[in-house]
């Protein structure tokens, strides 16, 4: 199995800008509901933000798999997930981000909530993917002609 280098660094800064991006749009968001209230000390923000690029290395690594053929698509993507989520949710429970652990509900809420914007963001990739993937099938199709 040859692996592609380039790639996999182009998709773990994807995936860290992407994890970025959120973060910015998120804590305007929540600077929005605070009414300019959003506070961050105790070098919070930097901790956050190296949460991110952790979460866009987590993410972004493991597309690796991607890679290996010998490795069903399916479980390609377990794999891909499975290491992904779990690199989120430790660290975003180290940075807080999970809400109020006293509060079953609302913990319960924040993460089907994180897990369905995970889940959005593996779908639209997914789908570009597959979109790119039957394009490049059409001009293999149109040069054998």
């Amino acid at each position: 199995m040859k692996i592609d280098k380039k790639q996999i660094v182009i998709d773990t800064l994807i995936s860290i800008g992407l994890a970025c991006t959120l973060f910015c749009l998120l804590g305007i968001l929540f600077d929005q509901i605070d009414h300019g209230h959003f506070v961050l000390e105790n070098y919070q923000f930097t901790k956050m933000v190296l949460g991110c690029i952790g979460i866009g290395l987590g993410f972004g690594v493991p597309t690796i798999v991607y890679q290996d053929p010998r490795f069903s698509r399916k479980m390609q993507m377990l794999i891909h997930l499975g290491i992904g989520i779990p690199v989120y949710f430790l660290i975003a429970a180290s940075l807080g981000w999970l809400g109020n652990l006293s509060d079953p509900l609302s913990l319960f809420l924040t993460i089907a909530g994180q897990l369905i914007v995970i889940l959005v963001l593996f779908l639209i990739f997914r789908h570009y993917n597959i979109k790119e993937a039957k394009q490049i099938n059409e001009q293999l199709k149109k040069l054998r002609q």
